[in-house]
């Protein structure tokens, strides 16, 4: 009993109106008031029933309440009144302004609605969210509204069809558009993910007279059977126009997977086909020209019946749709999913506003192949690249000759994927949030402050400026200049320097503090005394220089990658090490190649030019011709030198690719393949990825990891490297007949 006074009178000392008001309580009298409130549109008899300050548990009683209500009032179905639920929606938000309920109550009336309501009234209702968008991007609302938000717009969007509610679905995504800012992340494809479940289906086999069946499944629906009249066309075809036979209709649908999945356009096979079918689809529209207005109204004659009864229902439904869409009989601008029969393809290539559908969606594609978007890390190639660039201009040039308009629309189109580039650079920055630049006041020589004059409020403008700056306190200035992305120090002179370069890891960047010189800079010596025709004392060597060496290695591990390769050969000494790397870095630089080539080349004139100026006598020949056989006795020495020249030669080749096919062939005979991947350098894991890859073919996946040592190695994965390690694995017969 103690201990339940102590409670009661520390909840009569805090919270009076928990002491006065059950939830019984309140919510009778919220029950009795709202609709008072809805009638008057006004809060006041609402605020009447509290006498002190509403706490928390108070705000739930009241969302309680109130989303009772509204659920009583939906209970009506098709009767429901729906101002009713806007006056609710609105008074809620009246009442969190007055801090008697939580900012999610609006939101909550709103999204109980859409759940209870048929999908012609939650069209209606939504304008009063589209409309009350102001109040929602408030701070008091936004931050812990926008997650409902969210939620209640994808769950009207999961009960709506694309291709009979696709007004509504763009309502609802230009909404959340506004709603949320740029940089919100949920709006956002960070990844460049493509809506793979985008698929246009279309007939595999020719279609012949009688009945088609078209598998094709939409919004979850059952196969559909389509009867096609059997009735061909009376008017021939031109000769001018191509056969659009069932080819060019299979090739055609096709670019539809491309556009869906952008990405297999890197694959090799893939990207043959897209740049044959592609070919063949502008071939075919260049042949088949349009003549202006009046082919497209000889289209609109022929279209099928179905295409006049759309017509004169949506004119019947809704004018200002009608009203929107072009004076051509309004036929073509109203289906949201493309129409595959074979036998309106003809109509489809008269039609010029679909012809302008499918070369728009190729120049989107071209421009994706060809931007540079952050997370996308596949590249053409300099020919795929001329491909894509021809086939622009090809699509710019037929748009153009598709009346109407034909100029004016490819400049449309060319400012909107200028456009769409600019927002890739602003995707690939982090997606920095956009905010409007801020405006200070301008005071002139002439007297004007923010152009008005002395007479025209002037000196007020100038008295109430002045005024601010003496009040001015240091964090108003540091706010200032953070939104200038400035900064204020304790005296101008270390203002003045800070400002310079406001982003400090911008300046670390400059060339100018830039101090590590190029590897071409800091090894050409060394790779010219390497490859010189002379002979260099040790001690002048820069390879045996330790200061050049500690330095050298600093700079191959900034600049480099085969600083980082993994080597099987061990490291004797940093000199040998230094002329091995140098020798590798020496491939990879275009200028020390060039001037190689142009030693290699003076010297080879220089010793043609001296064998000419040199004539030998008879007697010299016959000198030599005697020194010759003299020197006969000492030709196994030779052998023997030539024999250590050879092995030092073949020592520096790598390994041809037929020998690693021989190698690989053999190898795959033992089971110890793994072992030997080890020794080489790779893990297990990619051992086994490469082999999934591989099917499981084992002599493949060896061949493929030995030209990867050689690509890694260089020189030094040559025959006697392998060689050695397969004795040590005791595989030396997989060496067998291979380097004979």
């Amino acid at each position: 009993m103690a201990a339940a006074a102590v409670v009661n009178q520390t909840v009569n000392n805090t919270s009076p109106v928990l002491q006065i008001m059950s939830h019984d309580t309140i919510f009778n009298k919220i029950q009795e008031v709202l609709p008072d409130c809805i009638a008057a549109d006004e809060v006041k008899p609402f605020l009447e029933i509290f006498d002190a300050k509403v706490s928390e548990p108070i705000k739930l009683y009241v969302e309680t309440a109130v989303r009772y209500y509204v659920m009583q009032s939906l209970s009506n179905g098709n009767d429901t009144d729906l101002s009713k639920i806007m006056a609710v929606a609105k008074l809620s938000t009246a009442l969190t302004r007055k801090d008697v309920c939580l900012p999610t109550l609006p939101m909550l009336v709103l999204s109980d609605a859409f759940d209870s309501m048929t999908v012609q009234q939650c069209e209606r209702l939504f304008s009063f969210v589209e409309s009350n968008v102001a109040v929602w991007k408030e701070p008091l609302f936004f931050t812990p509204c926008k997650n409902q938000v969210l939620r209640m717009c994808n769950d009207v969007l999961r009960r709506l069809s694309r291709s009979q509610n696709t007004i509504f679905c763009g309502r609802i995504l230009l909404f959340l558009a506004r709603f949320f800012p740029f940089s919100e992340r949920s709006g956002l494809n960070l990844i460049s993910e493509f809506n793979l479940e985008n698929i246009t289906t279309y007939t595999s086999s020719e279609v012949e007279d009688g009945m088609e069946v078209t598998q094709g499944k939409e919004e979850g629906g059952d196969d559909e059977v389509k009867e096609i009249s059997a009735e061909k066309e009376d008017s021939p075809v031109k000769d001018s126009k191509p056969a659009l036979d069932h080819t060019l209709y299979t090739k055609f649908w096709a670019l539809q997977d491309f556009f869906r999945n952008p990405i297999q356009c890197y694959q090799d096979a893939p990207w043959q086909m897209f740049t044959t079918y592609t070919n063949d689809v502008l071939e075919a529209f260049s042949s088949f020209k349009l003549e202006g207005d009046n082919s497209v109204a000889a289209t609109a004659d022929k279209a099928p019946q179905f295409y006049t009864d759309i017509t004169v229902e949506m004119q019947n439904h809704d004018d200002t749709i009608v009203d929107a869409l072009p004076d051509v009989k309004k036929i073509d601008q109203y289906f949201a999913k493309f129409l595959t029969n074979q036998r309106l393809l003809e109509l489809q290539f008269s039609d010029s506003n679909f012809r302008r559908y499918v070369l728009v969606q190729l120049l989107i594609l071209c421009n994706y192949l060809t931007a540079v978007i952050r997370f996308k890390l596949e590249t053409l190639e300099e020919i795929e690249k001329c491909w894509v660039h021809s086939t622009e201009l090809k699509v710019f040039s037929l748009m153009k000759e598709t009346p109407p308009d034909g100029e004016q629309f490819v400049e449309i189109v060319k400012k909107i994927l200028r456009r769409e580039n600019l927002w890739n650079d602003w995707k690939n920055n982090g997606c920095p949030e956009i905010k409007k630049p801020v405006i200070h006041p301008l005071v002139t020589s002439n007297g004007t402050v923010n152009g008005k004059l002395e007479g025209e409020g002037a000196e007020e403008e100038k008295s109430s400026i002045a005024k601010r700056g003496k009040k001015r306190k240091l964090g108003d200035l540091v706010r200032e200049a953070d939104s200038r992305n400035k900064f204020v120090m304790a005296n101008p002179e270390m203002t003045r320097l800070w400002n310079i370069c406001p982003d400090n890891v911008q300046a670390t960047q400059q060339k100018k503090r830039n101090f590590i010189p190029s590897l071409e800079d800091y090894f050409m010596r060394a790779i010219d005394q390497i490859h010189s025709t002379e002979e260099i004392p040790t001690a002048d060597k820069l390879v045996n220089d330790g200061n050049f060496g500690w330095r050298g290695l600093r700079i191959l591990a900034c600049r480099s990658p085969h600083f980082f390769t993994h080597s099987t050969a061990p490291i004797a000494t940093l000199p040998e090490y230094l002329t091995t790397m140098i020798k590798k870095l020496a491939k990879d630089l275009p200028a020390v190649q060039l001037k190689l080539q142009q030693q290699a080349a003076a010297a080879a004139t220089k010793a043609k030019q001296t064998a000419k100026a040199e004539s030998k006598p008879a007697a010299e020949e016959e000198m030599e011709t005697q020194a010759d056989e003299a020197a006969a006795v000492c030709e196994p020495v030779e052998d023997e030198v030539e024999e250590e020249d050879t092995t030092e030669h073949v020592e520096l080749n790598p390994i041809t690719e037929q020998q690693q096919e021989a190698l690989a062939a053999n190898i795959a005979k033992n089971d110890k393949y793994k072992i030997l991947t080890k020794k080489l350098g790779f893990k297990d894991d990619e051992v086994d990825y490469i082999l999934e890859q591989k099917t499981g073919n084992v002599q493949q996946c060896i061949a493929h990891f030995l030209k990867l040592w050689v690509e890694n190695e260089g020189d030094e994965a040559n025959q006697d490297s392998i060689t050695y390690i397969l004795e040590g694995l005791k595989m030396p017969e997989a060496a067998t007949g291979v380097f004979e």
